[in-house]
């Protein structure tokens, strides 16, 4: 996947860029620009890095005049979209931090393309005041694509982003963002505002839960965000997020007879496992059901993953369950051959736990 991720900052790209760029300024060394980009390190750089390379090797050619440069890169930008197109909000990124009011301009315009939220970050170190006044800003706009880089862009845990430990510490300043856009007419911004909850829960789960707790109810869009936005501190079993959405104590509930249904389970493979869940009473119970690999490391620990399974109300009785489960190796999990476990939770509360072997 990283191959075919890096891939799109192709040599065609770089020569569609040159393409672009000689017809709205004629003195562009498109040749020098070509050579210096493919240089002899191109082959070895992964997503990221070629395209802080590209970005680096305009700033050497195009004008070295900032507002010439990024009035050149706005007049083509409209050109490329997707994956590439991280070029232009880079550009501001690594050229832009002395021109303000330019470089808000060029990156409210660069990310309806793919997206600007890297490249603001800089800006919330340099002066946070400032640009989180100008992410209220965004957040307000009737263009999407800048309501959504209001959050995405100040998200504290932006995944390929260095963390803004600034707002790891105290997430307040945050706080009136998701306010703003908790509601928002397209889901695109609301997942990441869940997104953005989710993060500042793995660091203060009390402040994402009263946000939850006033949130909660308001409609179904608000609902759908506090549930994402819970997922980290739902999946740890915590009993107040449960409890938001009706999951209490499962005091009467038996998980029973957890079994694998083949006898070898090898690493490559995929393998059903089953088990019983048995509710008692004379009231049906609404339940959270998951199930939890305890994946054994190469330094012979168990390390735990949970997964979900269903959420639904069971009637009084017995209730058959199966769930596949795949032990292909990932490029985010690799699987080592030992005692491994596995568990199920029922909102949040492990009820069952079993060892068994997964075989080379």
């Amino acid at each position: 996947m990283a191959g075919e991720l890096k891939a799109e900052i192709s040599q065609e790209f770089i020569a569609e860029l040159v393409r672009a760029i000689t017809l709205v300024h004629s003195e562009f060394d498109g040749a020098g620009f070509t050579k210096s980009v493919m240089d002899s390190s191109w082959e070895t750089l992964e997503l990221k890095a070629r395209i802080h390379h590209v970005a680096l090797q305009l700033g050497a050619f195009l004008p070295e005049n900032y507002p010439d440069s990024i009035g050149i890169m706005r007049q083509i930008a409209s050109q490329f979209g997707g994956l590439p197109s991280l070029v232009f909000p880079e550009f501001v990124e690594q050229f832009g931090l002395a021109h303000w009011d330019e470089s808000m301009e060029a990156l409210a315009e660069f990310t309806a393309l793919s997206s600007s939220e890297f490249a603001v970050r800089p800006f919330i170190r340099l002066d946070e005041e400032r640009m989180m006044a100008q992410m209220i800003t965004w957040a307000e706009s009737d263009n999407f694509h800048e309501r959504r880089l209001a959050s995405e862009g100040c998200r504290p845990r932006l995944p390929w982003a260095s963390p803004l430990r600034r707002f790891i510490a105290d997430p307040q300043p945050v706080l009136p963002i998701l306010e703003l856009l908790k509601d928002d007419e397209e889901l695109y911004v609301r997942r990441s505002v869940a997104n953005n909850l989710n993060d500042i829960s793995k660091d203060h789960p009390a402040v994402a839960l009263d946000l939850s707790k006033r949130w909660i109810g308001q409609s179904k869009d608000v609902d759908w965000v506090v549930k994402h936005g819970l997922r980290t501190l739902l999946k740890r079993g915590d009993t107040t997020a449960l409890q938001l959405f009706g999951y209490y104590n499962p005091s009467d509930i038996v998980v029973e007879g957890v079994h694998f249904s083949d006898g070898e389970i090898r690493i490559g493979e995929s393998n059903f496992f089953e088990f019983n869940i048995i509710v008692s009473g004379d009231k049906e119970k609404k339940l959270r059901v998951e199930y939890a690999m305890y994946f054994l490391k190469a330094n012979g620990k168990l390390s735990k993953k949970v997964f979900q399974m269903t959420e639904k109300t069971f009637a009084t009785g017995v209730h058959s369950m199966r769930k596949k489960h795949s032990f292909y190796q990932l490029s985010t999990r690799k699987h080592y051959p030992g005692i491994h476990e596995l568990a199920v939770h029922i909102n949040g509360c492990e009820l069952a736990r079993i060892p068994f072997e997964l075989l080379p």
